[in-house]
């Protein structure tokens, strides 16, 4: 059959009516030792390498995403450019004498600046002056600290919630900051530690889990995953039945209802039972990363040593193991 403009154009138009909806372009950021290197997740291969300074470890994402920030060294902030895959800038939060090692960070709504948990040091008169644990607010642009506030020992992970008016402090307790009025103040103390949680709150995948935080702890008798939801600031608290499985990070599939956990072996859980389901050794070694594509068929596990791999979510057989250019810390998953 001969067909006319007309109806082709006709047939290309009813093509496209039916046609399933595009999945999400997916693309990983392996955060490695002074550099980050991305991988495209349609044909998980490393598609730019970032070089950055020093050892890479939280990130988050601005909320335009058009940017990634990611912390390293313990004291520095580099932004980088996801379309260009280039960085912009780096911050440096030592820049006014004190020497400041930061464990925790989240970006502010402003996009101006973000905040982090300190320690720091300074030497005065020839004698070592050691400042007050603190969470504290600083620009982005300057490392300059705009204001702070005075935590106790132990605070390793922030979460940012109610867009930005609530930070969790994650230490041997969990602190709710509000960020509303001219200085910080701590809102809320919740017991952590003294509850029987032992919590290593490095890894939250929040703006990979689409806004919901997601950390493992351990009791004496079970795991447990901790979910911050990030929008209306509610914690949910999920008990496991069975033998605790051993991982350092959880990410949640893109459902909900599962997670996958890693350390030694990739797990399955199924949160709405609050059961594990399975599990399979990581022939590659201990991994403290684990991700998972948005339309949930394959995950990914990395950090610890040099290596990527790339698991089907639904047979639980490895479909590729990259190797990449450094040991790493984390895998972040931005989809567009």
């Amino acid at each position: 059959m001969r067909w006319t403009p007309f109806i082709a154009a006709a047939f290309a138009a009813a093509s496209l009516a039916v046609a399933p909806h595009a999945v999400a372009a997916d693309r990983y950021y392996y955060l490695g030792y002074g550099v980050i290197q991305v991988i495209d997740g349609a044909t998980d291969t490393i598609v730019a390498d970032i070089p950055v300074k020093g050892a890479t470890r939280e990130a988050d994402l601005s909320a335009d995403r058009r940017f990634l920030y990611v912390a390293s060294n313990r004291h520095l902030v580099h932004k980088i450019d996801l379309a260009q895959n280039r960085l912009v800038s780096t911050a440096d939060v030592k820049s006014d004498g004190w020497d400041r090692l930061m464990f925790g960070f989240a970006l502010a709504p402003d996009g101006r600046t973000a905040y982090g948990a300190f320690m720091s040091r300074r030497a005065e008169n020839g004698e070592v002056v050691i400042g007050k644990p603190v969470v504290a607010q600083f620009d982005l642009d300057t490392g300059r600290i705009v204001r702070s506030l005075e935590v106790p020992w132990g605070v390793a992970h922030l979460v940012r919630a109610n867009d930005g008016r609530t930070i969790y402090a994650f230490g041997q307790d969990l602190y709710t900051i509000d960020t509303t009025g001219p200085e910080l103040r701590i809102a809320a103390t919740q017991p952590i530690l003294d509850k029987g949680m032992n919590m290593l709150p490095f890894w939250d995948y929040s703006f990979d889990n689409g806004g919901v935080a997601s950390m493992n702890y351990y009791t004496a008798t079970a795991m447990g995953v901790m979910l911050v939801d990030q929008k209306t600031g509610a914690i949910e608290d999920i008990v496991l039945s069975g033998e605790p499985a051993m991982a350092y990070s959880v990410v949640l599939t893109p459902d909900r209802r599962r997670a996958w956990a890693v350390m030694d072996d990739l797990v399955e859980i199924d949160l709405a039972k609050k059961t594990y389901l399975r599990s399979v050794p990581i022939a590659e070694g201990t991994c403290y990363g684990v991700n998972i594509s948005s339309d949930g068929r394959k995950v990914y596990v990395a950090g610890g040593g040099s290596t990527l791999t790339v698991y089907d979510a639904k047979s639980l057989k490895p479909l590729k193991v990259l190797q990449m250019a450094s040991d790493g810390m984390d895998l972040r998953r931005v989809s567009n």
